[in-house]
């Protein structure tokens, strides 16, 4: 960075920072970078109003408007701080909303703000194979978390919690080879929201790639969003058993007259 400035070393008057006095717990005590995934603009008040109200949050949370859709988020208790960075996916319009913890020194430019949570479904897997889950879906993302086998979902499926890059496609199946035979098993997202059905990318739709006139049969992504049913609930109503899978989205939850914090 100096030589882009045109900067000298005696051009500097470095201020020493003393780790020996370190600031107060509470300065850097949960605190959040959020960034949302798209290049569209949008208010930031909007933005802190419908996020308070999809958390639903206990206490009052700050927020601090950064450069490229960035913010600082801090909590003001852990039950806010646990519910929000477990939970999820967030959205706002339809977009993700990405979460890193942030230990309030490093520079928030150069935090890296590319996954968020989501459940992924792995399809017509056998039993035998299951032992094979964490590794199959750790082709897809990061894996959090798998789902030891439950009777509160009815399909043909194992799921998993996985980070999810939005600088990569979406997978549409993974692939195994057994006695020298490979075999395909589908991949399925839970509450994803705005991708394209052409380049599997997530942040924008296939309308808006290009000029979003496209062929049927290149529209490969277009079925990579799940259509699942709990039991004893009809298909489709986008609810779960907790750990962020039936928590409100942005847009559903907007209306309850929270009133955030902006500093």
């Amino acid at each position: 960075m100096m030589k882009r400035l045109g900067l000298r070393e005696e051009d500097l008057e470095d201020v020493v920072y003393k780790d020996q006095a370190p600031p107060p717990v509470e300065a850097t005590r949960w605190l959040a970078i959020a960034r949302v995934h798209t290049e569209r603009e949008f208010s930031d008040f909007w933005f802190y109003k419908n996020m308070c109200t999809a958390w639903n949050v206990a206490h009052e949370v700050k927020f601090r408007s950064l450069e490229g859709n960035r913010y600082t988020i801090q909590f003001a208790c852990l039950r806010d701080w646990d519910k929000v960075m477990e939970g999820g996916p967030w959205t706002f319009r339809y977009h993700p909303v990405l979460l890193v913890v942030y230990d309030g020194f490093m520079k928030p430019s150069e935090v890296e703000l590319n996954t968020f949570k989501i459940w992924i479904q792995i399809h017509d897997l056998s039993n035998g194979f299951k032992p094979m889950l964490e590794v199959l879906a750790g082709k897809v993302g990061e894996v959090i978390h798998v789902e030891p086998t439950s009777g509160d979902f009815s399909g043909n499926f194992f799921r998993t919690r996985i980070n999810l890059d939005v600088r990569k496609p979406l997978k549409l199946v993974v692939s195994m080879i057994r006695e020298k035979e490979r075999q395909l098993f589908l991949v399925k997202y839970e509450r994803l929201l705005d991708c394209c059905a052409f380049c599997g990318m997530v942040g924008h739709l296939s309308t808006e790639h290009h000029d979003g006139l496209h062929p049927p049969d290149s529209l490969v992504f277009k079925d990579v969003k799940v259509d699942w049913s709990i039991r004893g609930e009809s298909r489709g109503r986008g609810r779960g058993r907790g750990r962020g899978f039936g928590r409100r989205n942005s847009m559903e939850a907007y209306g309850e007259g929270l009133s955030p914090s902006i500093s």
